[in-house]
């Protein structure tokens, strides 16, 4: 009989601990082994042993948690196709990677520009000719532009892109604030081509994933991003992410500061019930599948017309989002697998 959940991990990666684990995967076994009757094992995922690996928990796993980073891996698409055969074969992957390469890509911002979490002036530019057509357009309407490559973490490939009085461009690079200057819209264009990946031929879950989201820039970036941290879909923490002064990327790789609070304090009512109402805009892009197990929408601030405070999505994290240094969250990502330990110890 099956009764273990499996964290899946990867062995490179700069998110290892001292014991070659991540942190945060010990924790989360043990307090799913604390709450449930279910055993738990932690395996490695090697591209080439994948199909051996594959059939050693196809026969053990009920469940499978995926914590790789997929910007550690080389072949991600084939990843996601090792997590969907499991998923074929009857194992519980979280997350699913049908929603992950919905909802942890930055396209997700176009597609959602006309709901309520979304800005109607955000653009998914898929190719490179697409960009040189539509991008001097938007840069000439509002001056100032931010840049997101399609799938990035901790900054990469993020750009503030700025028009000058002279027909000059200047971009910020948020990773490592790196400052870059262009002549001209023509010059910039020539130098920003090399970005664009060529789409491989053998992707399956990759195709039309390659390119940049255009989005409208967002000055209250300065007084920080506002995260909502969630387990499937309950909110269980707001985090306030304050960028370093001087840049205007909020992820700890630039210097941000991360403040945890409770999603009851009163200050966060707007935000939470803005990501409730959302969770229906999102609903269509998961594929049938349930929302992740552990994930993030970040927000920016901005006014409406009225100057009251609205929050706009700014990013979805839902393949690999770390606990490491609020390890108490590690209860509630346990408590998801309670009701189904109940329900199997019924039959």
């Amino acid at each position: 009989m099956k009764n273990k959940i499996f964290i899946i991990e990867y062995q490179k990666g700069s998110d290892k601990g001292f014991d070659g684990f991540r942190p945060d995967t010990k924790p989360i076994l043990d307090a799913i082994e604390d709450l449930t009757d279910y055993q738990t094992e932690i395996v490695f995922y090697k591209p080439n042993r994948k199909y051996e690996l594959l059939d050693y928990l196809k026969e053990r796993a009920v469940a499978v948690i995926s914590r790789i980073n997929p910007g550690n891996l080389k072949e991600v698409d084939e990843y996601f196709q090792f997590l969907k055969a499991l998923g074929n074969s009857g194992v519980e992957v979280h997350t699913h990677p049908d929603v992950m390469i919905n909802l942890d890509f930055k396209d997700i911002l176009a597609k959602l520009k006309d709901t309520r979490l979304g800005d109607d002036e955000t653009y998914f530019y898929h190719t490179y000719t697409d960009f040189v057509r539509k991008f001097p357009k938007d840069l000439k309407k509002h001056g100032i532009r931010v840049l997101k490559t399609n799938y990035g973490s901790t900054g990469e490939g993020v750009y503030l892109v700025s028009l000058k009085d002279d027909g000059s461009i200047y971009s910020v690079e948020a990773v490592n604030n790196d400052k870059f200057y262009y002549d001209n819209m023509n010059e910039f264009l020539e130098k920003f081509e090399v970005k664009f990946e060529e789409e491989s031929e053998n992707a399956a879950y990759f195709k039309g994933k390659t390119g940049f989201v255009g989005c409208r820039y967002l000055e209250r970036i300065s007084e920080g991003e506002v995260r909502v941290l969630l387990v499937n879909d309950k909110p269980i923490s707001v985090v306030h992410k304050k960028p370093q002064e001087g840049e205007f990327s909020a992820t700890l790789f630039s210097g941000a500061k991360y403040k945890y609070e409770s999603p009851d304090e009163p200050k966060w009512k707007d935000v939470i019930d803005l990501t409730m109402k959302g969770l229906k805009d999102i609903k269509p892009f998961l594929n049938g599948q349930n929302y992740p197990l552990l994930w993030t929408m970040d927000y920016i601030m901005d006014y409406d017309d009225k100057k009251r405070d609205t929050y706009i999505l700014s990013e979805i994290n839902c393949s690999c989002v770390g606990i490491t240094t609020e390890l108490q969250y590690a209860k509630e990502v346990a408590k998801v697998f309670v009701k189904k330990d109940k329900k199997s110890n019924k039959k």
